[in-house]
């Protein structure tokens, strides 16, 4: 059965877009993947120790995987993109997170879906309101743009794309 799958996308170690469009093209690359919609780039300033500042994304995958073995499938790209976990929240060439799951709840020990700290970080809310903006968070019971309205501001800002595809927006949603 197929499922949208929201992955979240950051980068703020060297090429930060270039390591974002590799791991783009990973995921097209992925059998029971299609890559349905990308959004804008986002510029951040990052969380955690002090590091450069990421660029972000967030891409609409149509998903024929469960959430679990997309995880071992997106660990795997950063894996072979350079990521290496030597600090917590320190900085990566590549982040792959699974944000939402639509109209699923996953509580395991190594997959929390939707993303614990989505309804905090600005940085995932923009680029996933530019998605999808009425898609319902199922703990909460807010949507990713009323869940945007509650936050106080946060160092994030749209970014020019050089190689990065365009924004593409639902025609129904905006």
């Amino acid at each position: 059965m197929s499922t949208i799958i929201y992955v979240g996308l950051g980068s703020n170690e060297g090429d930060r877009e270039a390591h974002l469009v590799a791991a783009l093209t990973a995921l097209s690359r992925i059998d029971a993947v299609a890559v349905l919609r990308c959004s804008s780039l986002f510029d951040s300033a990052p969380v955690g120790p002090p590091q450069p500042r990421y660029l972000n994304a967030v891409v609409a995958l149509d998903c024929d995987l469960s959430p679990q073995r997309l995880l071992v499938i997106l660990q795997q790209i950063e894996k072979d993109l350079g990521r290496r976990r030597e600090q917590h929240w320190g900085p990566r060439t590549i982040d792959l997170d699974i944000l939402f799951c639509e109209g699923q709840v996953v509580a395991d020990p190594h997959l929390q879906v939707p993303h614990l700290e989505l309804h905090k970080r600005r940085f995932a809310l923009e680029p996933l309101a530019e998605l999808s903006p009425a898609l319902l968070h199922p703990v909460l019971g807010m949507t990713v743009k009323e869940l945007l309205g509650k936050l106080a501001p946060q160092d994030v800002r749209r970014s020019e794309a050089t190689a990065w595809p365009e924004a593409s927006l639902p025609s129904n949603e905006t």
